[in-house]
């Protein structure tokens, strides 16, 4: 397997959920890992590689992309297939033995992956879907170590089967669970994919170790570690995963008219709502966005980029953001989910929702200047004494 021992992995700590809102409590690679090689402490990821089993399970699982690889491409699946051509094409992964080809079988393609099949995201086998009729072998999967990875694999592909039901398509995925006796003693012509097509220098730096990986804390680092207000500016941004940045293209581009929607998060904004603007401030693929314009703010949601996570729940200091998940034709279209007038700030001069004091909500939950000078004069008497 290429990531045995986790070779080739690297830990982008600064991408987890957890990093971004102590409260979010994603332990989505932790509590699947089937080697145990994977550790949340002090709301940072440490990978264990002696445990580690190499099934890349946790490049799709993870919903922020904090691992990945030098060595891995899974867009290079897309274009394997695409280049047999097949109508039919059977994925396999590297543990398993090639299969044999029987006289019914011969214009079906093959695919080998070079991890198990769990590492491929949903949004490839959507794209797969798109090109061919897949089927997956799992007939050796119950007897391998990472057995355990087979039912998130089964969950992204029923994912990527309700995407191509909505988008008008009609999905073919099967698995093959017994392997039948071949008339024909003749192996598939199978190709090996998923690896980044690199030059020899990369490769090279990357077998030295150009980039530095997460290791495990000393007794004494547990202790001490803390995350410091630089690093927690640096881990915003758009974390968004590549297959769900390539999901937007691809969806629309191969969108038809007739499919039932698929589910997605949607958010509702109430009326407590004071436009603070925390939640799109922490959210972590800008999934939801504000804009002001003519003293009016408005909140924008994409569903397609949203992870889910409920930061801007988490962030949201009157309670205001109701979570669901409803069906939705075109996730990607931008929503306008929110409007209200806003006006700045007198003491602050950021946008505020229109209030008598004029007055944002956290310069109106400051306390007044006498107030604050008289709780300074208590504690120095109360320290003299």
């Amino acid at each position: 397997m290429l990531f045995t021992k986790g070779s080739h992995v690297q830990v982008e700590t600064n991408r987890c959920l957890n990093q971004q809102h102590n409260g979010v409590e994603c332990s989505h690679c932790v509590s699947h890992c089937p080697g145990q090689a994977l550790i949340l402490y002090s709301h940072q990821i440490f990978l264990d590689k002696e445990k580690c089993l190499g099934c890349g399970l946790c490049f799709s699982d993870c919903p922020t992309q904090v691992f990945g690889s030098q060595q891995w491409d899974e867009t290079t699946i897309s274009t394997e297939v695409k280049d047999q051509g097949a109508r039919e094409t059977q994925f396999f992964c590297g543990y398993h033995e090639t299969p044999f080809l029987s006289k019914e079988e011969k214009e079906k393609g093959a695919v080998q992956i070079p991890t198990c099949l769990s590492s491929i995201s949903k949004g490839t086998w959507y794209e797969l879907g798109l090109q061919t009729a897949v089927e997956l072998r799992l007939d050796e999967c119950y007897e391998c170590p990472m057995k355990n990875c087979v039912d998130r694999m089964k969950l992204s592909v029923e994912t990527a089967m309700e995407w191509l039901s909505a988008s008008g398509h009609t999905p073919d995925f099967s698995c093959i669970y017994t392997a039948e006796k071949a008339k024909m003693k003749k192996k598939f012509q199978a190709v090996s994919t998923g690896l980044k097509i690199t030059s020899r220098r990369d490769l090279f730096l990357s077998l030295v170790g150009r980039r530095k990986e997460a290791e495990l804390p000393t007794k004494t680092e547990r202790e001490t570690f803390t995350c410091s207000d630089e690093m927690k500016k640096k881990k915003r941004g758009n974390n968004l995963p590549d297959w769900q940045k390539r999901l937007e293209e691809s969806y629309s581009n191969h969108f038809r008219e007739g499919g039932s929607p698929a589910f997605w998060p949607t958010l509702q904004m109430s009326t407590g709502c004071v436009n603070c603007g925390m939640c799109s401030k922490y959210c972590p693929t800008q999934a939801l966005r504000i804009t002001v314009k003519d003293k009016q703010s408005t909140h924008l949601f994409t569903s397609g980029y949203c992870l889910d996570c409920r930061i801007c729940m988490l962030s949201c200091p009157t309670q205001s953001i109701i979570r669901d998940r409803q069906p939705i034709s075109n996730p990607f279209e931008v929503k306008n989910i929110y409007k209200a007038p806003v006006a700045k700030c007198k003491r602050c001069e950021s946008y505020t929702i229109v209030n008598d004091q004029n007055l944002c909500f956290w310069c109106e939950k400051e306390p007044a200047d006498v107030d604050l000078l008289s709780d300074v004069r208590r504690r120095l008497f109360e320290q003299n004494v």
